[in-house]
């Protein structure tokens, strides 16, 4: 599982298999291509940067900080797209699931990512950005926000 394969120039041939847009932001749609997969697509130069900095994020974190991130399987070589794992299960406002949030925050902030876009200003979860994993992990499925501090 620690292991990491990542096709390069493979997104782009998945666009023929759209099914339907799920979501859409002020840089990037997602489509949902099937069989438990989604396509993210650049709409601008700062789209394909949120999908740049997502690629980096992902294949340069260690697997303790990976497991919190959406799973990234293609992108293409000048990151209009990324191809990445759909995860259906929606974050509960429950009080333990909050605290958990803010566990994995500060885990995150400890081995220097920033994460923005998880919480609102009010300090609510910012459940359009967060799911979960079979197993109760949270995941980030839009990390192309977030800082990285090295």
């Amino acid at each position: 599982m620690n292991n990491l394969e990542i096709t390069i120039g493979g997104a782009s041939r998945m666009r023929k298999h759209i099914k339907k847009n799920i979501g859409s932001g002020v840089y990037r749609d997602v489509y949902d291509i099937g069989n438990g997969l989604v396509l993210k697509v650049a709409k601008s130069k700062y789209g394909r940067c949120c999908n740049k900095k997502e690629v980096k994020m992902y294949m340069s974190s260690p697997y303790s900080v990976r497991k919190h991130l959406g799973r990234i399987l293609e992108f293409d070589r000048d990151f209009s797209s990324i191809k990445m794992i759909k995860y259906v299960r929606k974050f509960p406002l429950s009080k333990i699931y909050r605290r958990k949030l803010m566990k994995t925050i500060a885990y995150f902030r400890n081995h220097g990512i920033l994460p923005f876009d998880v919480i609102t200003g009010k300090g609510k979860p910012r459940v359009n950005n967060l799911r979960l994993k079979r197993d109760g992990n949270i995941v980030f499925i839009d990390y192309g926000n977030f800082l990285y501090r090295r």
